[in-house]
């Protein structure tokens, strides 16, 4: 389920995308990354919403560019689908800045940190997951008293 709401919130935002540029799907990835201020989305989720959105006819293909990249553009009926989801997409984009803010505090590193941990977290000792446990317990409640409360 979290997986599909993820791929139709992209598509929404990649259709927002599109109705103000033509772009070739590692353009859209780019300027994903420069609006919001996340990691540029991978071609493995790119390149098969492009196809899904083509395949219903909210975009199309409106030129092939160099080395034969495909240069994508709203249609009329993808205007339309923006605008009778227009809440969902202003959701989505307000979402996304709140991912890229994260990132821009370290988000990005706490992410890669933990990622870190749960490979290794059979070469742990007892001693190290109890020292971890502590710091990640320090760390979230630290993070709740500087949200609600300010410093």
């Amino acid at each position: 389920m979290l997986e599909v709401t993820r791929k139709k919130g992209m598509s929404l935002i990649i259709l927002d995308i599109l109705r103000e540029n033509r772009l070739h799907g590692y353009g859209i990835g780019e300027k994903i990354e420069e609006l919001y201020g996340i990691e540029r989305p991978s071609s493995g989720l790119i390149y098969p919403l492009l196809l899904s959105l083509e395949k219903r006819n909210l975009i199309r293909v409106y030129e092939r560019g160099a080395r034969d990249k495909k240069i994508y553009e709203i249609t009329s009926t993808g205007i339309k689908y923006l605008e009778e989801h227009r809440e969902e997409v202003e959701r989505r984009k307000k979402f996304l800045r709140k991912i890229g803010e994260f990132w821009r505090m370290g988000g990005h590193e706490m992410v890669d940190a933990i990622k870190f941990l749960i490979k290794n977290i059979d070469s742990l000792s007892n001693d190290e997951k109890k020292e971890i446990e502590n710091t990640l317990r320090d760390c979230a409640k630290k993070i709740r008293f500087i949200v609600e409360f300010g410093e």
